[in-house]
């Protein structure tokens, strides 16, 4: 009965005063309500309301200054700083306006005002640009850090860019990333059950403890947790597994149900270099515009290339200006699994790993392939071969995978805490960890 009085007078009470501020004080919102719905894209990296990029947009990178491999994360009130990177396919310079939202842990309009999680102007203009100084096709590469004089965070959470262009207002993509207060201390750890997943592979339950920070009165009612896999932000998994039984700390973990597969495996694209070599490249046409190259044919069961050190869902593109773009060619060996209408697509670090028709292959029956191009900067990358299923995510992207057995994975633990005064959800901890031999 405590529970529930507290409960009615922790939401209920302020949820009608902001109720109040949002009615009298509507020139301070963001409001996203007023623009139509996005489509349903199918990427495990895409969280609801993402935008991807287009074809002209390439090489995205989101990293925090001084650490490139290291994911979009930084902490409030500090001194880091983002850096959003990218190339538009285009010999004339652009323009772009920078816009940011916030959002609670479910990727949902947190409906605040603007200046409740911003100080400044919600706009960075970001124009010039380095042209590229080789080959076709001609790119202009922009970079940008923030926050900076012109915008600050005020509040923790989860946060979204928008870009667009500046003439036509014509949002073009989106890239989430997350402030954290860095409050409490987290620990985290994996534990690893073998011949336990739908395929007889393995799972990953990811576990952490997390100790409160001493503003913390309630966390059954004030804290949630979340998990998520290789930095695909769009399959962000809650706990549903609580321990509160001590005061000062609190333990969750994910259940098998909603356990992480362990076999998740990735091949490695080293394009470092452009020219044939014994590895991966078994051809070069540099007279080609743009330049092609081609590359072994990867075989199932025997594709797979773990990264010890992978760490990021958009690869390593080269930033000089004399880096090259080519059509890569990818050839991908069945066995005679597939056919046609079933469709298999290439998903990697290069498209944001997106299931799209642009990246689907289409059966050479003269090389007895599955084939596709996709133009790709200098840089090393990984990929993976998916095709659409009808299960909660629209791709199953391990029915390719070359094991069941076990392989090294990353994971991002989550702490997120609902503000009892303004009702929004706060990013209080964010723990990056790895699995481990």
């Amino acid at each position: 009965m405590l529970y529930l009085k507290v409960f009615l007078l922790r939401n209920l009470v302020p949820l009608l005063f902001l109720g109040f501020i949002i009615t009298g004080c509507s020139t301070g919102l963001t409001n996203l309500n007023n623009q139509p719905a996005t489509e349903q894209y199918i990427s495990r990296y895409l969280v609801p309301n993402q935008l991807p990029a287009p074809q002209s947009i390439k090489s995205l990178q989101l990293y925090r200054k001084g650490s490139e491999a290291g994911p979009p994360v930084i902490e409030l009130g500090s001194r880091q700083k983002l850096v959003l990177a990218f190339d538009e396919l285009s010999d004339l310079s652009g323009q772009f306006r920078i816009t940011f939202t916030h959002y609670d842990q479910n990727w949902k309009n947190s409906n605040i005002p603007q200046d409740w999680y911003l100080e400044g102007i919600n706009e960075l203009i970001l124009g010039g640009g380095d042209k590229n100084r080789l080959s076709q096709p001609d790119y202009f590469h922009y970079r940008t850090e923030f926050p900076n004089d012109q915008v600050r965070f005020k509040t923790s959470g989860n946060y979204m860019l928008h870009v667009s262009d500046f003439n036509s207002g014509i949002r073009l993509f989106s890239l989430p990333f997350f402030v954290t207060e860095n409050a409490g201390e987290m620990d985290s750890w994996v534990e690893t059950i073998y011949n336990a997943g739908q395929r007889f592979n393995a799972i990953d339950q990811p576990f952490s403890e997390f100790v409160y920070p001493d503003f913390i009165e309630f966390p059954q009612f004030d804290l949630s947790f979340y998990f998520v896999q290789n930095r695909f932000w769009g399959d962000m998994r809650k706990s549903e597994n609580y321990d509160f039984s001590e005061n000062d700390r609190s333990q969750f973990h994910l259940s098998r149900e909603k356990a992480f597969p362990a076999n998740y495996d990735f091949i490695g694209l080293n394009l470092q270099n452009l020219s044939v070599n014994s590895r991966n490249i078994i051809d070069w046409q540099p007279e080609k515009t743009p330049p092609v190259i081609v590359l072994r044919e990867d075989v199932l069961n025997f594709s797979s290339d773990p990264i010890p050190g992978w760490s990021s869902t958009f690869g390593n593109p080269k930033t000089s200006p004399d880096a090259r773009y080519a059509s890569v060619r990818f050839r991908f060996e069945d066995g005679g699994q597939f056919s046609a209408d079933k469709g298999v697509y290439l998903v990697g670090d290069f498209n944001q790993w997106l299931l799209s028709e642009n990246n689907r292959l289409e059966y050479n029956e003269d090389s007895g392939y599955w084939e596709t191009s996709s133009l790709i900067k200098q840089g090393t990358y990984t990929y993976k071969y998916a095709i659409k299923s009808y299960g909660d995510y629209g791709i199953d992207d391990l029915i390719l995978s070359d094991t069941v057995t076990r392989q090294n994975q990353e994971y991002t633990g989550f702490v997120y805490f609902k503000d009892p005064d303004y009702q929004y959800q706060r990013l209080l901890q964010v723990k990056v960890f790895r699995t481990r031999n």
